[in-house]
């Protein structure tokens, strides 16, 4: 069942329905909110107030949580630029595996004189492992590949954990995923991590797409989740171990209306300032119209377990 819903919404002829897919931001009978921690004082960079946080927990799949955009403008624009600019660079690891010493993809791409080069040499980056470095290979961690994990980005997650209840959660690996419009992230399971208790944190960028949440077995029927830019999804509890899957990244064109404007959600006009707004370029602007990008955060360790090498506390 899990994989007849996956090409369902692969499908592009027919194109599918979105009538059974959840919109976090539209609320539904099946989505209840989620307490979360209000925050006095100052705001995180980039987010907007936690009051103004809109966390649900979808019934039918306990422990996970999906809330709408918490971002500013500006702060989604930081995000996809250090996703572009900075986390596909040494000493992080990507699929461009044979790229020389030194070599560096957003600069590639913008010297590149016509936008039909930047397309294919775009889509050339799927994705950048950061902390722990994954072994796609075979499916594991290796501690004599471990990295330091973006000291930005740890923080991000920190705060959300907290606001949202899991304060000890300690960030240690995340996957940054490029999607071009139209791609698919295949039906698996996240299951390499020696603490599996702890839950992920997935963050959505650019084009919205279809997110396929199922059971332990392919056999059980999914939900689908409209993702959008700014989006966050956590999978803890049982769902952590769950069937999970993107079948297509759409354009949002192939939306139905009044859910096609993802790119308002990072191109307002916000007033910002700082090294963000001088940085940013129509190059981000044209990328991120024919791409998603996808940061999911893991915790690797057990509770007091320094290494991969040394024992922790057991859950």
């Amino acid at each position: 069942m899990f994989q007849s819903s996956f090409k369902y919404y692969k499908s592009k002829n027919p194109p599918p329905s979105f009538k059974d897919v959840f919109v976090i931001e539209e609320g539904h009978p099946l989505l209840k909110p989620h307490p979360v921690e209000l925050t006095p004082g100052a705001n995180f960079p980039g987010l907007l107030p936690t009051n103004r946080w809109k966390v649900y927990e979808l019934t039918t799949r306990p422990g996970l949580l999906l809330f709408s955009n918490p971002f500013t403008e500006t702060g989604q624009r930081q995000w996809m630029m250090r996703c572009l600019h900075d986390y596909p660079l040494h000493p992080n690891t990507t699929n461009i595996l044979d790229k020389p010493a030194g070599t560096d993809w957003w600069q590639t791409l913008r010297h590149l004189p016509d936008a039909s080069a930047r397309r294919s040499h775009a889509k050339t980056l799927r994705w950048t492992t950061l902390g722990y470095q994954y072994d796609w290979t075979n499916k594991v961690y290796d501690e004599s590949r471990r990295q330091p994990f973006p000291s930005e980005l740890a923080a991000l997650v920190r705060y959300v954990a907290s606001v949202l209840g899991y304060a000890r959660f300690s960030p240690e690996a995340a996957i940054v995923n490029y999607y071009p419009t139209g791609t698919t992230l295949a039906g698996h399971t996240d299951h390499s991590e020696d603490d599996r208790s702890a839950p992920l944190f997935s963050f959505s960028f650019g084009q919205p797409a279809v997110f396929l949440i199922g059971g332990t077995s392919r056999e059980e029927q999914p939900d689908a989740i409209l993702l959008r830019s700014g989006d966050v999804l956590v999978m803890s509890g049982a769902v952590r171990l769950c069937y999970h899957a993107v079948p297509r990244v759409f354009t949002d064109a192939e939306l139905p209306v009044g859910l096609e404007r993802s790119a308002e959600r990072w191109t307002g006009d916000e007033s910002a300032e700082g090294s963000v707004e001088k940085r940013w370029s129509a190059l981000e602007d044209e990328y991120l119209q024919q791409s998603r990008i996808n940061i999911n955060v893991r915790q690797v360790l057990r509770e007091n377990q320094q290494t991969l090498d040394s024992p922790g506390e057991c859950n």
